[in-house]
C-alpha cells in the first residue's frame, strides 16, 4: 500500500454514503435472536471450539490473558494517558488540580499476580467483542433481509448479559460487562482473532454486516410535546390569537437554531470520517472489509 494512501476497508466504509441504522427493516423476534447465537456458537462463548480456534496453546500462553491480567508498566500506561485526557477537559477557573497519576513504582510495589479463569475471561472478552459487531449503531442482517436489532447501545449490552445467562443457566452478568465492549482494554491486545472468527461463523450461515461510521443527530422533540400537551385540553379552550403568534414566532427561530446544529454536526461528522481516513481502521472494519476474511460483498450505509 503507498504512503498516505488508506487502508482498502476504510476506502469501502468510509466512502459509502452515510445514513443512520434502517429502522425499517423487520427484525428478529428475542427467541430468534437466541436461536441464532446457539447456531453460531453450539459450544457457548468458552466453548472447547472457540479456545481452539483463538488460542491453539493455550488461553494462559494467548496475548489475550494480558486483558484480564496486565502489568504494573501496562496500568501506569493507561492511568497517565486518562489523566492527560481529563485534563484536557474544560475546567472553573478556581477547580483544584487534578491529582497526579500513580508512579510505575507505586503499582509496581502494589501489582499482585492473579489467577486465570479461561472460560470467563475467554466468553466475556468474545461477548464484549460481540457488542461491537451486533451494536455500535452496526447492523447485522439475516440470510431472509430481516435485522438483528439490538436497540439502543446500551440495550445491546443488556441483549448480550441475557444470552450469556441463558448459556450458563444463571444470572451473572447484565448490561454493563458488554456496555461499550472493548473502549476500556482496547490497547491490551489485538481482537483481529476474535472478529475473524465472528464474521466467519456470521458468513458462513449467510448474514452479512452493516458498518455505521458513528455520528450524532440532532432529534426535534417539539412534535411530541405539542401531542402530549394537545392531548391534555382541546386547543379552543385556552386559544390566546397572541399567544398563538408569539409560538410561532418563537418555533421560526429554534428551526433556525436546529438547522444550524444539524449543519455543525454534518459537518463535524465529514472533518470526522476525513481524519479517520488517514488512520488505521476499527479492527471490524479491518476484518469485515480487507483480505483477513471474505463475508460476501460490501453492505455499508
Amino acid at each position: 500500500m503507498a504512503p498516505n494512501q488508506p487502508h482498502p476497508a476504510v476506502l469501502l466504509a468510509y466512502n459509502a454514503p452515510m445514513s443512520p441504522p434502517d429502522e425499517s427493516l423487520p427484525a428478529y423476534s428475542e427467541d430468534e435472536i437466541a436461536a441464532v447465537f446457539a447456531n453460531l456458537f453450539p459450544q457457548g462463548w468458552a466453548g472447547v471450539d472457540v479456545l481452539q480456534e483463538l488460542t491453539p496453546e493455550g488461553w494462559e500462553r494467548s496475548p489475550f490473558v494480558k486483558v484480564w491480567h496486565p502489568s504494573a508498566e501496562q496500568l501506569h500506561q493507561e492511568m497517565v494517558r486518562m489523566m492527560e485526557n481529563l485534563a484536557r477537559l474544560p475546567r472553573r477557573p478556581d477547580a483544584p488540580p487534578s491529582p497526579p497519576a500513580p508512579t510505575l513504582a507505586e503499582l509496581q510495589a502494589e501489582h499482585e499476580e492473579s489467577t486465570v479463569e479461561v472460560e470467563r475471561e475467554c466468553r466475556e472478552l468474545v461477548g464484549k467483542c460481540l457488542w461491537h459487531v451486533f451494536s455500535d449503531n452496526n447492523d447485522v442482517i439475516g440470510p431472509d433481509g430481516r435485522k438483528l436489532d439490538f436497540g439502543s447501545m446500551r440495550y445491546g449490552g443488556e441483549i448480550l448479559a441475557n444470552l450469556l445467562n441463558q448459556q450458563l443457566g444463571k444470572q451473572e452478568y447484565d448490561y454493563i460487562h458488554f456496555y461499550l465492549g472493548t473502549v476500556w482494554v482496547s490497547d491490551r491486545a489485538d481482537f483481529t482473532p476474535i472478529y475473524r472468527m465472528i464474521f466467519r461463523r456470521l458468513h458462513q450461515r449467510g448474514f452479512d454486516w452493516v458498518y455505521h461510521f458513528p455520528q450524532l443527530y440532532a432529534i426535534d422533540m417539539r412534535p411530541l410535546k405539542k401531542q402530549l400537551e394537545e392531548q391534555k385540553k382541546p386547543e379552543w379552550e385556552e386559544y390566546d390569537p397572541s399567544k398563538a403568534l408569539a409560538e410561532e414566532e418563537e418555533d421560526r427561530q429554534r428551526d433556525e437554531e436546529l438547522a444550524k446544529l444539524r449543519e455543525s454536526l454534518s459537518e463535524g461528522h465529514r472533518q470526522a470520517v476525513e481524519q479517520a481516513m488517514e488512520e488505521p481502521p476499527p479492527a471490524t472494519v479491518g476484518v469485515r472489509f480487507g483480505s483477513t476474511v471474505g463475508c460476501g460483498s460490501p453492505n455499508i450505509a
